[in-house]
């Protein structure tokens, strides 16, 4: 029986990009702060930016090395400024989805991938409707990496069997599955969900 429900935040709490995948956040962004292609290589380097979500390297401080960069020199650029522009214009909450959340007689949680000051904000904003939020830059790792639901099920004090991943990225649900959990690969279809929730005895626990 599922006892929890992890839910991923872009793509399933947040419906924060456009049909060509690109951030709302950020869609004006270049008149605003003077950003281009060209600086977010920059900002969002795999390897840096992993150790920013798993917590091993401040987000502040990746962003002060960045923007030493003689491609940013012109922009008056600081950490700050840009965090607050990022997570002011981040607020693509999926209401009806949160409503969703609300419906459920099951325990909800957030398992998300993120820095620490959009955690926060993440927790600003819907943190009320879930009983925690799980987020990679406290857990030390990353979905897919199994270290990261073994910490859920370890802190829960579950059993992989008792948890449902709801997931837009097909990486999180095979690593989820790689564990035992149950997932489901959400596509942005709440009907779907809904009637999936509503119909498996396994999801008894859920009233919608």
């Amino acid at each position: 029986m599922i006892k929890a429900i992890i839910f991923d935040v872009d793509g399933v709490l947040f419906r924060g990009q456009d049909v060509n995948g690109r951030y709302l956040w950020s869609s004006s962004i270049k008149e605003d702060l003077g950003l281009t292609k060209k600086h977010f290589e920059k900002i969002y380097p795999e390897a840096e930016w992993y150790a920013v979500t798993t917590g091993k390297l401040d987000t502040k401080e990746h962003l002060t090395t960045v923007f030493k960069d003689p491609l940013f020199q012109d922009l008056g650029l600081t950490p700050d400024v840009y965090i607050n522009y990022w997570l002011e214009h981040d607020r693509y909450v999926d209401l009806e989805m949160i409503d969703f959340v609300k419906s459920l007689h099951i325990l909800a949680y957030i398992g998300t991938n993120q820095d620490p000051y959009r955690t926060k904000h993440i927790v600003n904003l819907v943190g009320a409707v879930f009983k925690k939020c799980f987020s990679s830059c406290h857990i030390g790792y990353i979905k897919p990496e199994k270290e990261f639901y073994t910490y859920i099920e370890k802190d829960l004090n579950l059993k992989p069997h008792e948890l449902l991943l709801i997931d837009d990225t097909k990486a999180n649900i095979d690593g989820a599955e790689s564990q035992g959990w149950h997932t489901y690969f959400y596509k942005g279809n709440l009907s779907e969900l809904k009637h999936l929730l509503s119909k498996e005895h396994a999801y008894a626990a859920c009233a919608l």
